[in-house]
């Protein structure tokens, strides 16, 4: 019999930005060989952690607080009578407002934010213990697309590493681009100076990435409902547009929300908000193209987020506050097992 799988699952709480009935970071797990979902207590109080990271090296945790005043706060994961425990080990600023994305730098020594109201990017060097120190850079940007609602200014999304791990990227839904930054986690000051990596179409809304290990990049559009497929030139640090696919064939208004890459690489996976659906696309072209080869209910409404763990696809549905567990056959198709937990306005899923 296979242990359960220990999940995190960031919430957000009463005094997030929104406001919203979770407790802070909940514990959950999955039983890999039923997809069964059990626990769901808060296992820490925070303000609005609705995103999630690990160190690379384990026994750490990263959240962000999305308030107005946003923050970034390190646990450290221990054991009490057997049951995972999160004790805080510290928090900074942001110096931004209403974070909705941290990332771990591989090399563990920095953390990374994305904060979506004002459209900055905080870099934070980590301390012997792994907490957060004071920003060591705020990265500020502008920029506007068509949509007056959502793009008024710059927002930025999420964070991730560049194919190569030379940059960073960050998705600026708000101005429709990819913004990039050289990173070299050994020098004093880590941050290179600005450039664009990509001007997507006007409207698209980019909002999380998943990059494939043959140098592709495939960005969520969550305002235009499309997933878009970018080649990575290192030299020039562009990505260069090649292809694209609906990211869902409802026909209502829709919203994608995560994207993942299976671990062997000819998958990837897309939560429609909206259509309340994970869409699994075949990789073709050496990881050029997409087919959509199928899209599965995800067992509750606005998927905004979900992790793979064990041979299954677990769903943090927001507006049902519960979580679903889908099971992938040996085609990566996920199907519901019909297992559900319930979580108060669960918005990331880390497996730990």
């Amino acid at each position: 019999m296979t242990a359960p799988r220990l999940l995190w699952i960031g919430t957000y709480t009463p005094d997030s930005d929104p406001e919203a009935a979770g407790s802070g970071i909940h514990r959950a797990w999955l039983d890999p060989e039923t997809g069964a979902l059990s626990g769901g207590e808060a296992a820490s109080g925070a303000s609005g952690p609705s995103f999630l990271a690990a160190h690379p090296r384990g026994g750490l945790l990263y959240a962000v607080g999305e308030c107005e005043q946003g923050t970034v706060s390190g646990f450290a994961v221990a054991e009490r009578d057997g049951v995972p425990e999160l004790s805080g080990i510290g928090g900074v600023p942001t110096g931004g407002a209403s974070p909705c994305h941290v990332l771990v730098h591989p090399e563990g020594r920095h953390v990374i934010t994305a904060n979506y109201a004002d459209g900055r990017v905080s870099v934070h060097p980590l301390a012997d213990s792994g907490a957060p120190r004071e920003a060591a850079a705020v990265l500020q940007h502008t920029g506007h697309g068509p949509n007056p609602a959502r793009q008024e200014g710059p927002h930025a999304h999420s964070v991730a590493i560049a194919p190569g791990g030379r940059h960073i990227l960050v998705a600026d839904l708000g101005a429709d681009e990819l913004r990039c930054h050289t990173f070299d986690a050994s020098a004093p000051e880590p941050v290179g100076p600005l450039s664009v990596a990509a001007r997507l179409a006007p409207g698209t809304g980019p909002r999380h990435l998943a990059v494939h290990p043959s140098g592709y990049i495939y960005v969520a559009g969550e305002l235009d409902s499309r997933v878009h497929v970018l080649a990575w030139d290192a030299a020039s640090a562009q990505a260069v547009p090649v292809a694209e696919a609906a990211a869902s064939g409802h026909d209502g208004p829709n919203h994608p929300g995560e994207i993942a890459l299976s671990p062997d690489g000819t998958r990837v996976y897309v939560s429609n908000r909206g259509a309340d659906t994970i869409a699994a696309f075949e990789v073709t072209a050496g990881g050029a193209g997409l087919r959509r080869i199928a899209e599965t209910p995800c067992g509750g409404a606005w998927p905004r987020h979900f992790a793979l763990a064990e041979g299954h696809i677990v769903v943090a549905a927001q507006k049902s506050a519960q979580l679903s567990s889908l099971r992938l056959d040996a085609d990566g198709i996920p199907a519901d097992t019909g297992h559900r937990l319930t979580v108060s306005d669960p918005a990331c899923v880390l497996p730990a």
